[in-house]
Order: structure tokens, then C-alpha cells, then sequence
């Protein structure tokens, strides 16, 4: 490559990676007032709510997570059977204590309706049991689709511990919505109590008419939820608002007896798609999220059979402390420096070939962080980066070993460079395909935080061997192609240089 194209590829490559480096990196505050914000993409990459940081501009604190109990009907928490047992005197008090039974598996935490819950012999029923665990399945899958950042465990045999990170925002709202339990239906009419719903044919259920549901929001970060309709879901819709536009009416959407979302109609509709948000209230990103996820699981599963009530929200401090996020910047900072450090030290400006590939398999891996729905900011995530950081430059480092050798012995630095990469090149690869294979089975086998762990190291090892075995070598060559003296420009000492001397 010559000097001249070589100087404009490096012009250019520096654009693309400042520009790379100020998204991905700069958040800041425009317009009048700073009422707007450009949020970079760090910033809007999920954070594991274990990690704590204090953040600027008077924002509040990010970190911890808010947690809540649901209760199946017919299970009572110890505290508040006790406090209705107090509340009552006599026989009223009596029948109260008769009708439940202390479950002996949870050391007296929950209570047990009889009627409800227990067969003849005080225990659970096995038909309760397969309710709660398809209960169970049902706010798993709800939670899943939210964001992997969350959650979910069985607790005292018959109660669900939910817990959501702090940074997602409104989670008393996701709570309740996730607390629906039953069938979907639709109604249509002027109020909720006279809407009629959608008339099944003995053969036909509501998934007849109702494809599914999902949130997104749009460019101007309204957020709102699509609800898809089957061919005979719009043409019923359309033949419920024919007339429209001569009485305004609201379509209602319920999971079991509970209303989820509804839409004003003053116009005839027909459209396999309504796109549904709240102008004098709007949702948020998360609670248009749990809205799609309540309709799209309820279509899927159904009633389970059980209905669900959920307790207080409970804040909780993230676990690694307040500075933990904070503290994570820095320790990626320190291996940075000291990374670059050595490569300047040991070869010179051949180190600013290292620093640009390595700056482009951090961005590349950043985006993917960001833009992969499961991915969050965590310890895990920064381990995987890190591993990746030194199987990078490792293999950069062997690369530069080998094409020294080479010079060392005589060769031109161009011939020394094919050689060297052509050395190291089996070596590499192998090595990189091998620890992918393994992060995908890991992967394959994991769950909540260790898939998390696997899928970003699979990444960060795809993309370190990408850029170790294309990219550096293409900007040594670009680098390497102006300079003048090529053994002065990598720190390397060819006989020839001896020979000078």
C-alpha cells in the first residue's frame, strides 16, 4: 500500500474511532435548559443491580433493586395471618384459625387455606402443586422477557421472590402486572362493566384472534405496546367499530378479571395491528414492557388455575457496595494503561497498530452489549472483556515476537511480517476456536448469570481472534508503510542496523 493511501486510511480509521469512542463513551445535556440528553452507550447498557454507583448532575443512586413476594391465593405469610387472627375475637376467631394450617415445610413463614390449598390429610393437593408450578413458569417467562437482569426464586415452598433492578424504573407497576394471572380476553363497548367479547366457536380460543403482543419505542422515546390480530381478530375488530365515528367507544384488554390496557376508538379500524400508548400518563420503557409481556404470556399459557397477589415493594442495596460500578471503570483503566504501556515500551510506535485493533474489538463488543437484549454491565461481562483484552494481545504480542525473530535473523521487515503471521497463525486460530466451542457449550448449559458470562466471552474471544489475525495485521501494514525506517518505527534490530552502528 503507499504512503499516500496509507495516509488516508489512517486519516480515516481515526474518524471512525473517535466517533466510536464519543458514542460510546459521552453522555451530555443540550437544549434549552438541558431538558435533553444524549445518553451514550455505556450509559444505556444494562447494569447488574449487584453494582452500586454514585452518578452526577444530582442523578439519583444506581445500584440495588426492589424486590416483592407474590402469594397464590389460598397462602397467607405468617405475619399477616397473625395480624387478622388478632384482629378478631371469639368465634369469628375460631373459624379464622380453622380454616388454615401452618406448613410445616416453611417453618411456620406461610399458612395454608384448607378448603383452597390442602387436600383431606392438611397437605397440599397435587392438582395446587401443578397449578403453582405452571404459575411459577408463567412469571418466568414474563420476568425473561423483560430483561435477563432479574430475579426469580421460590421461597417458603408456595410463595415467588421477584426482585428487579432499581434502574429500571416504575417496578411497583411491573409487580402488579406480572401478579395477572388468567386467560386473555378482549371487550369492546362504552364501558367495561357492557363490552362485549370476542364469540368463539366451540373449536376456537382467544389465539384464533389474537396473535401477540410486544413494546418498542419510538424515535421520540414515546414507548408504547403492539398488539397483533389474526385475519379474524381484525375482522372482528372492524366489525366492532363500524360505527365508531358515530359513538365513541374502548376496546379493553383483560388477563383473567383484571384490566391490562384499553384504547379510546372514535374512527372504524382495520388494521392487523394496534399501537396503543397513553397520552396524559405515558408509559415508561419497562411498564409498556410488563404490559406486552402479561398479554403475549396469558395468550400463550393461558389460567393456571391460581391468582396471584403481590406484597410490598422492598428496596435493596446493591451488594458490592455503592462504588462498586465506579470501581470497575477504574480497574479497566489500570489494565489499559498498563497494557499500552508495554506495548510502546517493548515495540515502540508499531504499539499504536495494538491500540487500534484493540480500540475496535472493544467497541465492537461494546455495541453487541448493548444492542443483545440479554447482555447487561456486570462482573461477570467485565471478566469476559478483560479475558478477551489479554487473548488479544497475547496473540498480537506473539505476532510481533515471531516477526522480530525474522528481522532479527536478516530477513526484510515486509518478508518478516508474512512470516511471522504465517507462524503464529495456526497457533492462534486454533487457540481462539477451541475457547469459543467452549463458550458456546457453556452457554448451551448455563443459566441467568453464567449464560451471561458465556455468550460475552464467546464474544470477546470471536472478536479478538477477528482482530488479531485481520485487523492488526492490516494496520501494521498501513502504519508500517510510513515510516522511513521500519526496524527503528517497531523497536526491532535487524543485522543491517548492527551493520550501521
Amino acid at each position: 500500500m503507499g504512503k499516500k493511501k496509507s495516509a488516508v486510511f489512517l486519516v480515516l480509521i481515526s474518524i471512525v474511532i473517535a466517533a466510536l469512542c464519543f458514542v460510546c463513551t459521552v453522555s451530555f445535556h443540550y437544549g434549552t435548559d438541558n431538558m435533553n440528553t444524549f445518553n451514550s452507550v455505556i450509559s444505556m447498557i444494562g447494569k447488574d443491580a449487584e453494582l452500586g454507583a454514585t452518578l452526577p448532575d444530582g442523578q439519583n443512586y444506581l445500584g440495588g433493586s426492589y424486590a416483592a413476594v407474590y402469594y397464590p391465593e389460598g397462602v397467607l405469610s405468617a405475619r399477616e395471618y397473625e395480624e387478622d387472627l388478632a384482629a378478631l375475637d371469639g368465634a369469628e376467631r375460631d373459624a379464622y384459625a380453622e380454616r388454615y394450617v401452618r406448613y410445616p415445610d416453611a417453618n411456620g413463614a406461610v399458612y395454608l387455606e384448607k378448603e383452597t390449598v390442602c387436600g383431606e390429610d392438611g397437605a397440599p393437593t397435587e392438582a395446587f402443586r401443578t397449578s403453582f408450578a405452571a404459575t411459577t413458569e408463567v412469571v418466568r417467562d414474563r420476568l425473561s422477557r423483560l430483561s435477563e437482569n432479574v430475579r426469580l426464586d421460590v421461597k417458603d415452598g408456595f410463595t415467588l421472590r421477584v426482585e428487579l433492578p432499581a434502574e429500571m424504573g416504575q417496578q411497583t407497576t411491573v409487580f402488579n402486572y406480572f401478579a395477572y394471572m388468567g386467560e386473555l380476553s378482549v371487550k369492546y363497548g362504552t364501558s367495561e362493566d357492557s363490552a362485549t367479547a370476542f364469540s368463539f366457536r366451540h373449536d376456537e380460543t382467544i389465539k384464533d384472534y389474537v396473535k401477540g403482543a410486544h413494546a418498542a419505542t419510538a424515535a421520540g422515546g414515546t414507548s408504547y405496546v403492539q398488539i397483533d390480530f389474526t385475519k379474524k381478530g381484525r375482522e372482528a375488530v372492524r366489525s366492532w367499530t363500524a360505527d365508531a365515528a358515530e359513538s365513541s367507544a374502548t376496546m379493553y384488554f383483560l388477563v383473567g378479571d383484571a384490566h391490562v390496557i384499553e384504547m379510546g376508538v372514535n374512527a372504524a379500524i382495520d388494521e392487523g395491528s394496534l399501537y396503543i400508548n397513553n397520552t396524559s400518563n405515558p408509559f415508561s420503557a419497562a411498564a409498556a414492557a410488563a404490559i406486552a409481556a402479561t398479554i403475549d404470556t396469558a395468550l400463550d399459557y393461558g389460567d393456571t388455575g391460581i391468582a396471584l397477589t403481590v406484597g410490598d415493594a422492598v428496596r435493596l442495596d446493591a451488594a458490592f457496595g455503592d462504588l462498586a460500578l465506579t470501581l470497575l471503570y477504574v480497574a479497566f483503566g489500570v489494565c489499559f494503561a498498563g497494557m499500552m504501556i508495554f506495548f510502546f515500551v517493548r515495540y515502540g510506535l508499531l504499539g499504536f497498530a495494538h491500540l487500534y485493533t484493540y480500540l475496535l474489538y472493544l467497541f465492537a463488543l461494546i455495541l453487541c452489549i448493548w444492542a443483545i437484549p440479554m447482555l447487561y454491565l456486570s462482573v461477570s461481562t467485565f471478566l469476559a472483556v478483560l479475558f478477551g483484552s489479554l487473548l488479544l494481545s497475547v496473540a498480537d504480542a506473539m505476532a510481533y515476537e515471531s516477526a522480530r525473530r525474522d528481522y532479527d535473523l536478516g530477513k526484510t521487515m515486509v518478508s518478516s511480517v508474512k512470516a511471522g503471521y504465517k507462524r503464529c497463525f495456526l497457533p492462534v486460530l486454533d487457540t481462539h476456536i477451541v475457547l469459543a466451542l467452549f463458550g458456546v457449550l457453556l452457554f448451551a448449559v448455563s443459566l441467568t448469570t453464567l449464560s451471561v458470562f458465556a455468550l460475552t466471552f464467546t464474544l470477546a474471544v470471536a472478536f479478538s481472534g477477528l482482530c488479531s489475525l485481520a485487523v492488526n495485521r492490516f494496520m501494521w501494514a498501513v502504519l508500517m508503510s510510513l515510516s522511513r525506517n521500519k526496524g527503528a518505527f517497531c523497536k526491532f534490530k535487524g543485522k543491517e542496523d548492527d551493520d550501521d552502528e
